[in-house]
């Protein structure tokens, strides 16, 4: 799908306030830096364009894929071994690179454990000095495949909900080794969860992890304290709750059968895939980690997703959007409002200040019932009214061609469409 001109305005706006930041932070040292390592990665590009243009003709295509990101790593990969499967990319000498070149920023892997799970079907080159080499010569047009069009596209429907609706049922991409099934053993003792019981991975997104994508990305951040309801849910019905992150986030209180992993020295890049692959369900938000979970076919549960317009994956996922308060208006924007307008697809923070808007968290009630509901399902116990399906399709009718997650087998939270059915009613549009 093609960018309009509005696209392209919001994305330079973006480029331009992360420029001046990082301008007033780091000044003319800065700028100088950032200048010759442009000025050198282009002539290191035409340099090696003639070796571009060969592996190129060869049939050689690298996948472009953003290794500093935990749900590009996971879900990019996932939906298109599960698009090669299903016979829609073409027969090509694809390879993926697990290092590369800090010239073009792409040096980072954000789980090496889980990297080794994609070299079983996709080729990783993993030496350096190959990684910066290919890093650079296929940085743009010749034998690269970009796949962010699964997921990072900014704008228009994604392409990782036509993926795994088309894969529906499917035996999942990824299953644990029987390396990883043995290590686990004396891992998962440590962090004292019950032997023979079931758990459930918990993330909240926070702005510690990537503070330099808090100046575009804040809205996607929420508290653990409107959880804690759910967590004591979980519990109540014989589970451990696993919180997941990384040592930045605000540590939890104490909570019987809640286990904060993100503060605990056993965390490690191999123990968090073993732990999204082994959870009952993943109960998460707007970020990429419950992707690890998707790729080795655990449920989802999503709360306080952003843009509005944003769906859980896949056929088994229930998921329930952030609220949007206007304060043109003083009162939450209804769903149509949202959805039949620019706002739904909302990526920046800037553009939800910008239109006068707040973005207000799921409640304790909101993430407890969306808990509760994936509970039910798994336990086969769910129940769903004539009055339910209906709120279903009348959301999912907002999402027309075009929208984020258009197209999308997941569910939206039954509780939820129920507690705020009042932001269903009417089909009038809010403009800004």
């Amino acid at each position: 799908m093609a960018w309009s001109e509005k696209d392209r305005r919001v994305l330079l706006g973006v480029y331009l306030k992360n420029l001046r930041h990082r301008f007033r932070e780091g000044g003319y040292l800065w700028l100088l830096a950032g200048i010759a390592k442009r000025a050198l990665t282009e002539l290191a590009w035409l340099t090696l364009l003639p070796f571009a243009l060969a592996l190129h003709l060869l049939g050689y295509r690298r996948l472009f894929v953003h290794n500093q990101h935990i749900g590009h790593l996971a879900g990019d990969l996932d939906c298109f071994i599960k698009e090669q499967r299903l016979g829609f990319l073409p027969d090509r000498r694809w390879f993926a690179l697990g290092a590369g070149s800090r010239i073009t920023n792409q040096h980072i892997v954000a789980n090496a454990h889980l990297l080794k799970y994609w070299q079983r079907h996709i080729p990783v080159v993993t030496a350096p000095l190959a990684c910066a080499v290919l890093d650079i010569a296929t940085k743009r047009y010749l034998a690269r495949h970009d796949l962010s069009h699964y997921q990072a596209r900014f704008f228009g429907t994604q392409d990782i909900y036509r993926v795994n609706r088309l894969w529906g049922e499917r035996p999942p991409i990824l299953t644990l080794s029987a390396d990883d099934e043995t290590w686990a053993n004396d891992a998962l003792t440590d962090l004292r969860l019950p032997a023979g019981g079931w758990f459930v991975c918990v993330h909240v997104r926070e702005g510690g992890f990537l503070p330099q994508n808090e100046l575009v990305q804040s809205h996607r951040n929420a508290t653990i304290s409107n959880t804690i309801a759910a967590l004591r849910e979980i519990v109540r019905r014989g589970g451990t709750c696993v919180r997941m992150g990384d040592p930045s986030m605000q540590p939890l209180p104490a909570i019987d059968g809640v286990i904060d992993y993100a503060h605990h020295p056993r965390k490690s890049a191999r123990l968090d895939v073993i732990l999204c692959a082994k959870a009952r369900f993943f109960l998460g938000c707007a970020s990429g980690l419950s992707f690890v979970s998707t790729a080795f076919g655990i449920p989802v549960a999503s709360a306080n997703m952003i843009p509005v317009a944003t769906l859980a994956t896949r056929y088994c996922d229930i998921s329930i959007p952030k609220l949007i308060w206007s304060n043109r208006v003083g009162r939450h924007l209804r769903f149509d409002e949202i959805l039949t307008s620019d706002i739904g697809g909302y990526f920046f923070s800037h553009q939800y200040r910008q239109s006068d808007l707040r973005v207000d968290e799921n409640s304790a009630d909101d993430i407890l019932g969306l808990v509760q509901e994936m509970l039910d399902r798994l336990d086969g116990r769910s129940v769903e009214t004539e009055e339910d399906i209906a709120l279903q399709r009348s959301y999912k009718s907002l999402l027309r061609p075009g929208a984020y997650s258009y197209g999308a087998a997941s569910r939206i939270g039954t509780a939820f469409l129920r507690r705020h059915a009042h932001l269903l009613e009417g089909r009038q549009t809010c403009r800004t």
